[in-house]
């Protein structure tokens, strides 16, 4: 599967607590460590693991940051011929992850803001997008880069998969029923107008983001698992596995870019939903972000453990 994933590229630097700091309170760790990230990169890095023939397009700073964010992608096997590099510092990501594998993120965007339509362009003119490839979109880059490089996509006959993360609005008319939608529980209650607490909600959330366009939406639930709806398919309800949780970082990332690689948008994409949970379940068993994602060889040994 070809697969263009346009997005944010950060350094990650994760400080794992006892618990997270209450409003004026400092807590000591005993040390940080620096892991490649960004929502796009952990995609693209799923995606390549598990069979996608994939390149990245979004920018980094000159500086050592984002030499090793480069260096990372190309022993994944994701081609970096659109990441691009700006006269500002590489994006960076804080996180602190506490006792239970819980995070939270400050995203610092750096060079993934001077991410601009021009640069998609440029990146996808030598004839990688095409019909029948994939495009993977997050919103760790400029709203209007987003916007535009959906609209290339279906110009060019490319499928879109939008992660709407973090979530804004999504423009009336913006998508057609070849296009995909994933968000997070918390994206779609946003997204909806009202909090998307159960599954039953988060299946009425769903069919009402369908109709605003996409051929699928699929709902990520964390450890209730996620579910998805299509005008084709109806319901599919994907359980998630129960694994010991160490930290979420990149799990949510892990399961889109696996789906990515793992559904061609033809037939029935249960198969790739299921593969996608399980790729995610081993991710969060791990600490870290991209360290943490599992080849597609590890992610088929789990299923046939849990078979």
């Amino acid at each position: 599967m070809d697969i263009t994933v346009v997005g944010s590229l950060n350094m990650d630097i994760v400080a794992v607590v006892d618990h997270m700091p209450r409003a004026g309170e400092t807590v000591k760790t005993a040390s940080a460590q620096f892991y490649t990230g960004g929502k796009g990169a952990n995609q693209a890095v799923a995606a390549a693991r598990h069979g996608g023939r994939v390149q990245m397009v979004g920018a980094v700073g000159g500086d050592v940051f984002g030499e090793s964010i480069r260096m990372e992608l190309v022993k994944s096997g994701v081609g970096v011929e659109g990441v691009f590099t700006k006269d500002a510092p590489s994006g960076v990501a804080l996180i602190t992850v506490d006792r239970d594998g819980q995070n939270r993120i400050v995203v610092c965007e750096g060079a993934n803001a001077l991410l601009v339509p021009q640069d998609v362009e440029r990146a996808c003119g030598s004839g990688s997008v095409s019909p029948g490839s994939a495009m993977l979109l997050q919103n760790e880059i400029p709203r209007n880069t987003v916007v535009h490089a959906i609209c290339l996509a279906q110009r060019l006959g490319c499928r879109v998969i939008w992660n709407v993360a973090p979530v804004e609005p999504i423009p009336n008319g913006l998508l057609t029923d070849k296009d995909v939608i994933v968000v997070n529980e918390k994206e779609a209650s946003a997204l909806v107008g009202y909090e998307v607490s159960d599954e039953g909600l988060a299946r009425n959330a769903a069919e009402q983001l369908l109709a605003m366009g996409p051929g699928l939406v699929i709902v990520t639930l964390g450890n209730h698992g996620s579910l998805a709806v299509s005008h084709e398919f109806g319901l599919m309800r994907i359980p998630a596995f129960t694994v010991p949780v160490v930290d979420t970082t990149a799990a949510g990332d892990t399961y889109i870019g696996v789906f990515a690689a793992e559904w061609d948008g033809v037939g029935s994409p249960e198969t790739a939903l299921r593969k996608a949970a399980a790729a995610a379940a081993l991710c969060v068993s791990q600490r870290g972000a991209q360290n943490s994602i599992p080849t597609r060889e590890e992610t088929e040994t789990f299923l046939g453990q849990r078979a």
